[in-house]
């Protein structure tokens, strides 16, 4: 009885809104589905941040696949020359000049 009498006065003291079963479920619902659901509106934040970082690496890595591919072209085609700048390799009785430009 006690119990029932309080929950009385409470629901006297509450606005119109929110007497409304409707209202009050929506808002539960609502609330449930912002914070606490395994779908939940922050999950899903994190979850597109995680992605766009993931999209900007996959981004990265093309264009380092796209520099390397044409390096193995390059290397392909003048393997004595590529070999002989970026090692700094030379035939016997040949001296090699590194000439840094800046």
């Amino acid at each position: 009885m006690f119990v029932l009498r309080k929950f009385n006065e409470l629901m006297k003291r509450l606005p119109a809104p929110l007497k409304n079963v409707y209202i009050v479920s929506i808002l539960v619902f609502s609330v449930w589905m912002v914070f606490f659901d395994k779908h939940s509106l922050i999950t899903h934040i994190k979850l597109n941040r995680i992605i766009s970082s993931i999209d900007s690496d996959m981004e990265n890595y093309r264009k380092q696949i796209e520099l390397i591919e044409i390096e193995q072209e390059l290397m392909d085609a003048e393997t004595e020359r590529y070999v002989r700048e970026k090692y700094f390799m030379s035939k016997e009785n040949e001296d090699v000049f590194i000439i840094v430009r800046e």
